[in-house]
């Protein structure tokens, strides 16, 4: 009862303080008072400390299983590991509202103690942005949704952690995507407050970039995990099932991806100013969208919350956004104008067209998303699947992945006779990638077209180390040494570059296992065996075992010498709930994958599937995040260019210096 009252006491400070810097901030921005705007940055890093202190507050009734508080009792029991029971602060739904707003508080009190540099009025009014958002989450967790609300009689045991999250990936699946979302609030308050001061510079953007680029990271990573996930959990064989609660974790990823690509231009040529407020708009707007059907229950989801009192409360809170960023926007954006794009055929014009087939996939996504809502209100809900995903979504893409072997090659500005010529290796590789094909008798339209492209573009990222390599070797001083010298001086470059490469190794793994993906159900008694794409598997019988609070059910196989158990799981303290444990053999090439669907005395029932190249997604993925991090951090922008020469004036300076 002690913990409880505490944390309701830290929470209802931080409501306090938040809506004294929320306040304090705005009246010291318009008023341009450098005397009072450091006060609702106090304010605001004094309401961070207990939103901390609450954090640790439930943590702590977590570990110690107080079952006086109703969160702990849903989420955990004694049975449940010390890990787990640690994962439950972000495994339920108040606990991950508390995360959510944990790490928008973290985030936004470093980047605004770092925001002296940008003038009292954008400072004060980004200090009242970010503690609106966080006023708006401190009354949810105390007026609607509290973690630490109490029962009336004590339990001696909790109901235990739902057992399709009593795996690894539960440890940190949620934590980098909740925390990729939260972390859209920054850039987005910067924002808005650069509209509400009228500031026309892009201070906003360069002060905020390496947030964005952390936020992008870890919404990635999380993608990745989640996808990991789905893949080793829930036994249907994939890794992606286009669920809802999916495609709003990928939305605002896919607009940052856009802005983190369009913000070049606006340094280096001054250009798409309106573009990029609307792109950092439309993240957080979009990551708000998420939260709001993830927690509203209004769409059946695997990933998603129970029907809760929070979905009026969200829906109210994104439609005020709307309106707020729409009205700033509008009266703010014919101040900001933009340097005219020369020509569409330049490192700009791709980077625009890359932008529009982002936002497009975007809108697509979307659509497809609210589709049965819409519909629903109008009689019967109409849901797709992924063969609307499919046909919305493949144009775009294989236009991507052409932009994507084109565009790197094409200069900044506008492009001469010349740039052509950089083109013939990944023409040639496009060309090869088709004969290969062809003579291995492939015939359908979807590997014909996006593997070559694929391979076009993979030769066009390596090709540009080989020129760094090459030039490197001229400049003396020991080719390692002069290498290392190069890449740091253009990190984003190659962290560009090297980013590309871990995408395209990652779609080359989706187009495998989309593409040739195989599969079989069968019924076997022991010594029967059964090949599915060349991989011959003998059934030798059934085992059982009791560990813990579930009985173990696990067919044996052999493939050559080697044995796969795939199992089921039957949990009895919750109504014999029974969950797979898939068997995976991952190799570069495919993965086999077993799934045991039920038993009949000895005989079994299994789904095959052998996926062909699923393991360069989890290759391909970080690569991608690893590249862009280390094209970023610690580079400082590049400096406007107004005209072609000066770029090529200035890469010989840099390369030597």
């Amino acid at each position: 009862m002690l913990l409880a009252q505490i944390g309701a006491a830290l929470l209802l400070a931080a409501l306090a303080l938040g809506l004294m810097s929320a306040l304090v901030g705005f009246s010291s921005g318009y008023v341009q008072d450098p005397l009072l705007a450091p006060v609702a940055r106090r304010a605001f890093y004094a309401m961070a400390a207990l939103v901390v202190a609450a954090s640790a507050v439930l943590i702590w009734a977590l570990l110690s299983r107080d079952f006086a508080l109703a969160y702990v009792t849903e989420h955990t029991d004694r049975a449940l590991s010390l890990p787990l029971t640690a994962a439950a602060f972000y495994g339920g739904q108040e606990g991950s509202l508390l995360y959510w707003l944990l790490c928008v508080c973290v985030l936004g009190s470093v980047s605004l103690a770092a925001a002296a540099h940008l003038g009292v009025r954008l400072g004060a009014y980004a200090t009242g942005f970010l503690a609106l958002i966080c006023v708006f989450f401190l009354i949810m967790l105390v007026l609607v949704e509290t973690p630490f609300a109490l029962l009336s009689v004590v339990p001696t045991d909790g109901l235990g952690l739902n057992p399709v999250l009593r795996d690894g990936g539960m440890l940190i699946h949620p934590p980098f995507m909740l925390a990729g979302f939260s972390s859209y609030a920054v850039p987005f308050s910067f924002a808005m407050a650069t509209l509400l001061a009228g500031r026309q510079d892009a201070a906003w953007m360069r002060h905020t970039r390496r947030i964005a680029l952390i936020g992008w990271g870890l919404q990635g990573v999380g993608l990745m995990l989640g996808m990991w996930w789905a893949y080793h959990v829930l036994g249907w064989g994939g890794y992606w099932g286009w669920d809802p609660v999916e495609n709003v974790a990928l939305l605002p990823w896919l607009a940052t991806t856009a802005y983190l690509h369009s913000i070049q231009v606006q340094e280096r040529r001054g250009q798409l100013r309106v573009w990029n407020l609307f792109l950092v708009i439309l993240a957080f707007l979009l990551s708000i969208f998420g939260t709001y059907i993830v927690r509203s229950g209004i769409v059946a989801s695997v990933h998603s919350f129970a029907v809760s009192p929070l979905g009026p409360w969200f829906y109210g809170f994104l439609a005020i956004c709307v309106v707020a960023s729409g009205v700033l926007l509008a009266w703010r954006g014919p101040m900001l104008k933009s340097a005219p794009l020369r020509s569409p055929i330049s490192r700009e014009g791709a980077y625009l067209a890359q932008n529009v087939i982002i936002v497009g996939i975007t809108a697509a996504i979307f659509w497809g998303t609210v589709l049965p809502l819409v519909t629903g209100m109008f009689g019967t809900p109409l849901v797709v699947g992924a063969p609307y995903y499919d046909r919305a979504g493949a144009p775009l893409f294989v236009l991507l992945l052409l932009l994507l072997a084109i565009g790197p090659s094409v200069p900044w500005a506008r492009a001469g006779r010349t740039w052509l010529r950089s083109l013939r290796w990944p023409l040639l590789a496009l060309v090869g990638c088709l004969c290969v094909l062809l003579a291995l008798g492939q015939r359908g339209a979807g590997p014909l077209i996006a593997l070559p492209l694929l391979a076009a573009a993979l030769a066009g990222s390596a090709m540009e180390f080989w020129r760094g390599g090459r030039y490197a070797r001229r400049l003396g001083g020991g080719w390692p040494h002069s290498a290392l010298r190069l890449a740091r001086r253009r990190r984003r470059h190659y962290g560009a570059h090297l980013a590309h490469i871990g995408f395209i190794v990652a779609v080359v793994g989706i187009a495998g296992s989309h593409f040739w993906q195989s599969s079989a159900q069968v019924d076997l008694n022991p010594g029967q065996s059964v090949t599915v794409s060349g991989y011959h598997l003998v059934y030798q019988g059934l085992s059982q075992a009791r560990v813990g609070d579930h009985l173990v059910t696990a067919a044996h196989l052999s493939l050559g010498d080697e044995s796969l158990q795939p199992e089921q799981v039957q949990y009895a303290s919750l109504g014999q709930q029974t969950l797979p444990r898939v068997a995976i053999r991952s190799t570069p090439w495919a993965d086999l994958y077993l799934v045991l669907d039920g038993t009949s005395g000895q005989r079994a029932s299994l789904t095959i599937f052998v996926n062909p190249l699923v393991t360069w997604i989890w290759v391909g993925i970080p690569v991608m995040v690893l590249g862009l991090i280390l094209g970023n951090v610690g580079s400082p922008p590049p400096e406007l260019e107004t005209e072609p020469a000066t770029l090529k004036r200035a890469r010989p300076a840099v390369a030597h210096s």
